[in-house]
């Protein structure tokens, strides 16, 4: 009875998030700060169109959804390298340790950068000489556990940084997460809450400015003062997510070394329109994937489409992906991956 009411929750929360996705048809981008907080993350993950929430099985599910870091049972570290737009490099480090065969921990580092920019003015504008940057961080800290043998629940405490020159601005956020393996077939059910804390407030030397107080006075001695900046909310979104192995161990169909997944995402999210997106891996004997997925509902995003070599080294293993995304009038996106486990 305690798992059939999960259950019943399980599929009334997932109902609520898809039936807000269908209901709103409004654009409210650029209405948050930490924007980096939304570039994807794993090379696997994106080359599925970022459909992942109840996939959750390697070392990127720190980003996606925090209970699936349960599942991980072995020491795990793995680093994702994303030639992103306009020449700027994001990269995501995790590592995770099981604590025993129910609960683990993980750390994860995104970091963002646009690279040295030239300053340009009015006076001079092919440049100054001088140069600035932009860049952003996220250090989180994700434990994870399995409430029953069906469910795990996991949570994501992260610092989060901006800065562009000698201005920035930080705070804290959560991630919470909750992966349901139903037993039908391997289908996995995942909800995922992304980013919930204090807006961002922009602070530091940039701001000062000199001001005459009385320009009418020729006595009057200018003073300096520091500009207020609007504070920003955080880019908070709702996922849910389904997925299903059509071919495999555990699937309805079983065809020689092949597995086939399939899951479906769909994302709310506070400063866009809500999203949907659908990713397939093909297996062959668990060692080569090809994967590939669509975005649906977004203004520039896609298709993706990505592969992915596991190589077994004793009781030790190392994955490598690569996933290419389109994107829309900019360049395509370009994702590496590396994974060991131990």
């Amino acid at each position: 009875m305690v798992i059939k009411n999960i259950y019943i929750k399980m599929f009334l929360m997932l109902s609520v998030v898809l039936f807000s996705a269908q209901a709103q048809d409004f654009s409210k981008a650029g209405t948050s700060a930490g924007q980096f907080l939304k570039i994807p993350v794993g090379a696997r993950a994106v080359s599925m169109a970022s459909t992942f929430v109840s996939v959750a099985d390697d070392i990127s599910t720190m980003y996606w959804n925090p209970a699936g870091v349960a599942l991980l049972d072995h020491f795990q570290v793995g680093f994702t390298r994303s030639n992103w737009i306009a020449d700027i490099s994001h990269n995501f480090f995790g590592m995770v340790l099981p604590l025993g065969e129910k609960s683990s921990v993980g750390l994860s580092v995104i970091q963002l950068s646009s690279g040295q920019i030239e300053n340009t003015t009015i006076d001079h504008p092919q440049g100054t000489g001088t140069y600035y940057d932009a860049a952003d961080l996220a250090i989180s800290l994700t434990y994870a556990k399995y409430l029953i043998e069906q469910v795990s629940v996991g949570i994501s405490a992260k610092y989060v940084n901006q800065r562009i020159w000698n201005t920035s601005a930080n705070t804290v956020a959560f991630d919470l997460g909750v992966l349901l393996h139903t037993g039908y077939y391997g289908m996995n059910i995942g909800l995922s809450f992304q980013n919930f804390g204090p807006d961002l407030t922009l602070d530091g030397s940039d701001l000062i400015r000199t001001v005459d107080q009385d320009p009418n006075s020729a006595i009057n001695p200018p003073v300096e003062a520091k500009l207020s900046t609007q504070p920003y909310a955080l880019p908070t979104s709702y996922r849910a997510s389904v997925s299903m192995p059509l071919v495999g161990e555990n699937a309805p169909f079983k065809i020689a070394n092949s597995s086939l997944l399939l899951a479906i995402d769909a994302v709310h999210a506070n400063d866009n329109r809500e999203h949907y997106s659908t990713g397939v891996e093909y297996g062959f004997s668990n060692t080569f994937f090809v994967r590939g997925g669509y975005r649906f509902n977004t203004d520039e995003e896609g298709f993706t489409f990505g592969s992915g070599v596991n190589v077994n080294m004793g009781g030790s293993s190392v994955v490598f992906d690569y996933a290419y995304a389109s994107f829309g009038v900019f360049d395509a996106i370009h994702v590496f991956s590396v994974n060991l486990k131990l």
